[in-house]
């Protein structure tokens, strides 16, 4: 059987057949993989995905490292990050700590951007140089906008979206994406959804049937930020009624917030019933006064 070597690392044990003296099948025995000096544990992942604006974690797995430096480079422009503790960038996202209980080099990227996506290099300074390279992958936001048109007898015959005065089209797949549903005989929901949304996104955003007036939301993105934000409140614009709603989640799996029909329409209808009584109670307490003059 397989034996540990004294003072030495066995990652692994193989055989290695050969002909004895007598031409035999004999098998001897051997070790594979014995390290004397530093190595990467290979059960280190290699492959990391976050989340735009979150922060990322990549690990290098380094045993018996003893007095040898260990540096992250990023790939993409061979610039040095981190050596040891120390950081040689100006961006100071960038941080590199060791977690001793694990013999682990971690090279942390602060508030994630889609720049920073791309291979880095763990680097012990061995001679030769050795080498672990990680893949960073960066998961972009989504946000999603929704018109929803409740008591409406007929379906509009089409429902186009604005931002500004420009046309919003469906080419750009995997950019944006435009749905109509049909959710009840007289509830009609139109759905835009923006992918990775930019700077350039910001602005307003009209939904226009083609049997109502339009209504719109603002929409702001902040670049640095994990997701697109949106100000303002769903806007009335006749009746039968129409709202749109701007809702903004993470797109690796995050549950987003769903404003359902029956929901806009109780509160639009408690609306209209206060603001129909605003307007009745003065007229209903003048007939009153002048009947019992």
């Amino acid at each position: 059987m397989c034996q540990r070597a004294r003072n030495v690392t066995v990652l692994s044990c193989g055989e290695t057949g050969g002909a004895g003296p007598a031409g035999g099948g004999t098998r001897g025995r051997r070790y594979v993989g014995l390290y004397t000096g530093p190595y990467f544990d290979p059960s280190a992942p290699n492959n990391i995905t976050a989340q735009l604006g979150t922060h990322a974690y990549l690990p290098c797995k380094v045993r018996q490292l003893s007095n040898k430096s260990v540096s992250w480079i990023r790939r993409r422009d061979a610039h040095i990050l981190t050596v040891d503790r120390f950081t040689f960038i100006a961006d100071e996202r960038f941080q590199a700590f060791l977690v001793e209980a694990t013999d682990t080099w971690t090279l942390q990227v602060k508030y994630v951007q889609a720049r920073d996506a791309g291979v880095y290099e763990c680097q012990v300074g061995t001679e030769p140089k050795m080498s672990h390279f990680v893949q960073l992958n960066v998961a972009g936001s989504t946000v999603s906008l929704k018109c929803v048109i409740t008591q409406a007898l007929e379906e509009p015959a089409y429902i186009f979206w604005y931002h500004g005065a420009e046309r919003v089209l469906n080419y750009r797949r995997g950019l944006r994406d435009i749905r109509v549903e049909r959710l009840a005989p007289d509830t009609t929901l139109s759905h835009l959804v923006l992918h990775n949304p930019v700077r350039e996104d910001s602005g307003n955003y009209s939904c226009a049937p083609s049997n109502l007036d339009s209504a719109s939301v603002m929409l702001h993105v902040l670049s640095e930020q994990p997701a697109a934000m949106q100000h303002g409140n769903s806007a009335l614009r006749s009746s039968p009624s129409l709202a749109l709603a701007a809702l903004s989640w993470l797109a690796a799996g995050t549950a987003a917030p769903v404003a359902t029909a029956s929901l806009i329409s109780r509160a639009l209808l408690r609306l209209l019933v206060i603001l129909s009584m605003a307007l009745v109670l003065p007229y209903v307490l003048v007939s009153l006064i002048e009947s019992k003059c």
